[in-house]
């Protein structure tokens, strides 16, 4: 796995959340397949087919909001650290929420990094070396 083609999965419900994160990706060199789940009923069955299917693959890092219908964020991060295939792999969360008790409720269920949605696209921008450095610190354990 090149970390600049990596599998991300994205759980989240605004289709212009969804264009910005892709930008953001695309400015730090990341060419990476974004599997996009619209709601968190979407995310979880995703999840259960990982731990279920062997041919379906874990992704390289999640980007998740927490504020999305049919479940919530939370649940959403701590089923992911429950999975068998899963539980190691890097979660941003990525949200319009500055509440302290959301950052740890994140911090708390294991995310790697808390990501507030900005209000200007410089500072979505940021996103996507946020996750260009954890997939390499990844890449750098795994070898």
């Amino acid at each position: 796995m090149s970390f600049e083609t990596a599998t991300l999965l994205l759980a989240e419900d605004n289709p212009g959340d969804v264009f910005l994160i892709r930008r953001a990706l695309e400015k730090h060199g990341l060419k990476s397949n974004l599997l996009v789940m619209e709601d968190g009923q979407a995310a979880l069955k995703y999840l259960e087919s990982i731990d279920a299917e062997d041919d379906v693959v874990c992704p390289d890092l999640f980007l998740l909001d927490m504020n999305l219908p049919r479940a919530n964020g939370g649940q959403i991060l701590a089923r992911l650290r429950q999975s068998a295939r899963c539980q190691e792999t890097p979660i941003v969360v990525v949200t319009s929420s500055d509440s302290p008790a959301d950052r740890e409720q994140a911090r708390s269920l294991g995310a790697d990094h808390y990501f507030e949605k900005p209000s200007d696209l410089a500072g979505y921008m940021e996103l996507g070396g946020i996750v260009r450095k954890l997939l390499e610190s990844k890449a750098v354990r795994i070898a």
